[in-house]
């Protein structure tokens, strides 16, 4: 009795942990591609997700060969095993080959997708893919479950995995007492290589100029990057101060979050906190998405709202005056954000989805 589970970055790598901590042993092993967080909560990993940190179309096709045989040695790992269902987490251009792969090798047991593809906004048909694999989408917004509903797709929702984790939340009180009264300002350069690599150094500039106006900008440097990276990014030449904790922990702290878009731009929501939101990838990266994507916003609490609640800085926006500038006008009327905030919040669903996540799989597989 085992469950196989495969995820590709950081914030997967969490929900990998935190389901493996819900099923609490009823499906026996938890093995697979996993991060710190998996292994803590009792996974086993056989393979790192540092291994899929790709970001962009270019920096993937350089890729190809490598994660295609990654992708082989798990799908027969997987059929050599054959655990009692299969579930993958995020990254679909790694996870939907790989499911394809399972299926294709013989593998008939559930298959659960946690955060799947954001076919709504972009490449629809993978909607379909996965309706014809017979997977089972826990999607982590309504409009994403709605969405895959409509299109036949076996879908459960109950909620944000992010309620559970954020309502309520405070960090270790080390943590508060080392930043209280300083005025800080929460810099995300990203948890990928490549996008830290763009970012630092727009943030590095931002980070000086808050420092005249007062603030205290702290940078923070994610677990998930590769040591050289890390060690790059402490040695930006600028005075800044850095953390290495959580950076949910820091955003918490913080007055305001100018840093990489994505599951941050949730985070700050779901903390009340304003973010400028900043997405640059490589110019091939940036053409697919602005041909493909559908649609207008790239951070969460704007598609939820359909409309600007975080500024967002794309590709050659990507500027530290265009960020300085973004927080001024924030500063102005801090009013209106926040009742913003509060209105997309109330959009999250209700708390509990890893308990449910955890149940609706051990129903199925009749454990």
């Amino acid at each position: 009795m085992s469950l196989f589970l495969s995820c590709g970055e950081a914030s997967g790598d969490h929900y990998a942990g935190c389901l493996i901590k819900a099923l609490d042993g009823r499906l026996g092993r938890c093995w697979g591609m996993l991060g710190p967080e998996g292994t803590t909560s009792g996974g086993h990993e056989v393979w790192s997700y540092s291994e899929l940190q790709v970001m962009g179309i270019s920096e993937g096709l350089k890729s190809l060969l490598r994660l295609s045989r990654l992708k082989d040695r798990m799908a027969n790992s997987v059929l050599k095993e054959m655990p009692d269902c299969v579930v993958v987490i995020d990254s679909p251009d790694y996870h939907i080959p790989l499911i394809k792969a399972i299926r294709r090798k013989g593998y008939r047991n559930p298959i659960f997708y946690v955060s799947p593809p954001t076919a709504w906004a972009w490449r629809a048909k993978r909607a379909d893919v996965i309706r014809d694999l017979e997977v089972t989408c826990f999607p982590l917004f309504e409009f994403e479950h709605r969405f895959y509903t409509d299109k036949g797709v076996e879908s459960r929702w109950m909620g944000h995995p992010l309620l559970d984790d954020l309502c309520d939340y405070a960090p270790d009180e080390d943590v508060i007492n080392a930043y209280s009264g300083k005025r800080i300002v929460a810099l995300l350069p990203g948890s990928r290589s490549t996008e830290v690599r763009r970012l630092a150094p727009v943030l590095r500039e931002v980070g000086v100029e808050l420092k005249r106006m007062g603030y205290n900008p702290v940078v923070s440097v994610a677990k998930s990057l590769p040591s050289v990276d890390r060690q790059a990014l402490k040695r930006m030449d600028s005075g800044l101060s850095f953390f290495e904790g959580k950076g949910v922990d820091l955003m918490y702290v913080s007055e305001f979050v100018i840093g990489a878009c994505g599951t941050a731009a949730v985070e700050a929501m779901m903390l009340d906190k304003f973010m400028v939101a900043l997405y640059k990838a490589s110019f091939l990266s940036y053409l697919v998405y602005k041909l493909m994507v559908k649609t207008q916003w790239v951070a969460m609490p704007n598609i939820l709202l359909g409309r600007e609640v975080y500024p967002e800085l794309l590709q050659g926006e990507v500027k530290a005056s265009s960020a300085l500038e973004a927080v001024l006008r924030y500063l102005k009327d801090t009013t209106k954000v926040h009742n913003d905030l509060a209105k997309a919040r109330s959009k999250m669903g209700d708390r509990g989805a890893y308990k449910f996540w955890a149940d609706v799989i051990a129903k199925t597989v009749g454990r």
